[in-house]
């Protein structure tokens, strides 16, 4: 006998149905060891001092050499793929859940951001993005006269 999904009265919504779609979805794939998650989209937060932008992508696993970055206009864009390392055992694979494949994400930054003086570092499978702000996009202290 399988677990059946407990609801809240409040989870009657139009959307309710869809979710219970989705989760019979990668229920049946998922017992082939496929997964309804295709591509692998990596979680980013973003982050913005009075001097910067910081864009902070998790790409664990991932190679330096699969990871692009491009900015153009105000846009930035971190494309990369995981590739998928097929392993053999004696004991056979049970489950697998880790996403592979290719990834592409794209933020606009408010303001803009000085291209030519972006720096990018990977260390411990955090990519870290600096975007400098342009002049006119950073804070500025206007003096109040008393008259």
């Amino acid at each position: 006998m399988g677990l059946v999904r407990w609801r809240e009265r409040g989870d009657l919504s139009p959307w309710s149905a869809l979710r219970d779609l989705e989760s019979q979805f990668n229920r049946v794939f998922g017992d082939f060891g496929l997964s309804s998650n295709w591509t692998m989209d990596p979680l980013v937060d973003i982050s913005e001092t009075d001097e910067a932008y910081v864009l902070e992508a998790d790409l664990p696993g991932i190679s330096k050499q699969d990871i692009e970055l491009s900015c153009v206009d105000n846009v930035v864009t971190i494309k990369g793929e995981r590739k998928h390392e097929k392993k053999v055992d004696d004991e056979g694979v049970q489950r697998t859940e880790r996403r592979y494949g290719a990834f592409q994400r794209s933020f606009e930054i408010p303001g803009g951001f000085e291209t030519d003086k972006v720096s990018a570092e990977y260390t411990d499978g955090v990519l870290r993005v600096t975007l400098p702000k342009r002049e006119e996009s950073k804070p500025k202290q206007i003096d109040v006269k008393v008259l």
